[in-house]
């Protein structure tokens, strides 16, 4: 951990110091208005609504002039010139997160604090706007909000400048330096591999007869994120309309599913998913000392790269359910002779293109990034108005998946993400696959006998090569830079389609 290279620098470095009291003191109410936030979305009286939205565009206004205020400037200014007087060590380390600093503080700066507060309160209503528009299939009662969201975000994207498009300054909010014209062509690449996989790929009948409660889902769920590695002390599991996993504070992580009685293993997949975005989150709190630019994820690819790790290469392995399927089938009351290893394991793995996102297989998720991708961009090209929207998505769905849409629920409005106006968030999601495989690819080389400890439910072994490559770099790498270290090789996406296509293979043996 690199807080290792700066002992005593406290009393060595005091404007150093008192730059990052300060910066702890912002991070402070960060987390306070992610406690407002994910209470917005578990389970706040729908009365509640309104004031709520109040709250949180006051705490974000406040946190943003704490943070673009000249005090801070001013402490910050003063231990980036201490630093580069000193030759105490560490000193490439703070000159690093000092830079990301000022890049953070340049960026935050260009925007206004009446836009924060508009924008923080616009967003608050439109996610209540949003889970009732979706629950009525009722699109008319969302585009109104959404058109105001999308004006104040082409705002943002002027306010932050840009050289090529209005898209590339949405996108370096999410994954510094991507640019649309390079995803394009990575997206282009692998939507041209995908497609003879997926026309190799089997469906499978669905396993489960019946209902299952939630409250007979919720034991087994719960006990994912402790196998994984969570502390059994340090996360919460709840519901809500659209999985998430937030950081309410260094010890504090907090995750949501979403329950079908119909089909338990929904709930599981977004368990394991937002188990593996938690992980990162601790992992990151285990970096020796206190908050910093540099104590955070790089990107959300690599974010996302935690999740689907967990999610696929190990949740949809032979050895992983091996493990659990006892005390899957315990938990939900199934015997054995109702629902066979095979006939699960088949399920678990199936691929047929589908309507939901969150819900796909890995093997066509994807095309549905690519689709969001080709709507975000088109629509910051100014060729897309959104009353039309809800026709490209169709089409957009039928050209690359083959399947129609039969309505706007399981269309445009499935996802809640525009209703937070994160324009830009989706192809960090492609990256995150790409970026997963090769990270386990590169895992499993050096760890081999990793799948029999799978068997056995031991998961250490994994986490610990994570924390040790990609926890507790932090921001101190950049993305590219990260996945160089840990693999020995440029990031690409040859190892999720190798990945996806040995999946196939293992299909067609059951």
């Amino acid at each position: 951990m690199w807080e290792s290279e700066l002992q005593n620098w406290e009393n060595i470095l005091p404007a150093f110091k008192a730059y990052r009291d300060e910066f702890r003191n912002i991070y402070h109410l960060r987390n306070i208005g992610s406690v407002l936030h994910w209470d917005m979305e578990i389970g706040i009286p729908s009365d509640g609504l309104s004031e709520r939205g109040d709250q949180l565009s006051f705490l974000s206004g406040l946190a943003h002039k704490s943070f673009i205020g000249d005090s801070f400037r001013s402490l910050a200014e003063k231990a980036r010139e201490e630093n580069s007087r000193t030759d105490a060590p560490g000193k490439s380390l703070r000159e690093r997160e000092l830079n990301l600093l000022f890049k953070d503080l340049d960026r935050s700066s260009c925007l206004p604090i009446s836009w924060v507060e508009e924008f923080s309160k616009l967003t608050s209503q439109a996610h209540s706007i949003w889970v009732d528009a979706r629950k009525k299939n009722d699109a008319s009662s969302f585009l109104p909000i959404l058109q105001k969201i999308v004006d104040l975000v082409f705002q943002k994207a002027d306010y932050f400048g840009y050289s090529t498009e209005a898209y590339d300054a949405l996108l370096d909010e999410y994954e510094p330096e991507a640019k649309a014209a390079e995803l394009e062509v990575l997206f282009a690449d692998l939507r041209k591999s995908l497609v003879p996989l997926i026309a190799k790929a089997k469906d499978a009948t669905f396993p489960f007869e019946g209902n299952f409660p939630i409250d007979s889902q919720i034991p087994f769920n719960t006990s994912l994120p402790v196998l994984l590695g969570l502390p059994e002390n340090g996360f919460r599991l709840d519901s809500s309309a659209h999985p998430f996993s937030t950081s309410l504070g260094s010890f504090d992580k907090r995750i949501t599913t979403r329950y079908e009685e119909s089909d338990p293993l929904s709930s599981v997949y977004s368990v394991l998913h937002e188990t593996g975005h938690a992980l990162y989150e601790a992992g990151i709190s285990l970096i020796v000392g206190g908050p910093s630019p540099l104590k955070d994820s790089v990107s959300l690819g690599v974010h996302e790269s935690q999740s689907r790790l967990w999610e696929n290469q190990v949740g949809r392995s032979r050895e992983f359910w091996e493990g659990i399927y006892p005390l899957f089938l315990k938990n939900l009351g199934i015997s054995e002779s109702s629902l066979p290893f095979s006939k699960l394991y088949s399920f678990v793995n199936k691929s047929k293109p589908s309507l939901i996102r969150v819900e796909a297989d890995q093997i066509t998720y994807n095309l549905h990034v690519i689709l969001r991708f080709q709507i975000e961009r088109a629509i910051f090209k100014k060729e897309l108005a959104l009353k039309d929207l809800s026709g490209a998505w169709k089409d957009g769905m039928k050209s690359l998946l083959g399947v129609e849409v039969p309505d706007d629920s399981k269309g445009f409005l499935q996802d809640v993400h525009w209703s937070g106006g994160a324009f830009g968030y989706f192809p960090t999601y492609s990256l995150g696959n790409i970026y997963a495989a090769q990270l386990y690819s590169a895992f499993v080389q050096q760890n081999p006998k990793f799948k029999d400890e799978l068997k056995n439910r031991e998961t250490s072994s994994l986490l610990d090569w994570l924390r040790k490559h990609v926890h507790s770099k932090g921001r101190s790498l950049d993305a590219k830079e990260l996945i160089r270290q840990a693999t020995g090789e440029e990031p690409n996406s040859k190892y999720l389609v190798e990945y996806l296509d040995s999946k196939i293979k293992e299909q067609e043996s059951v």
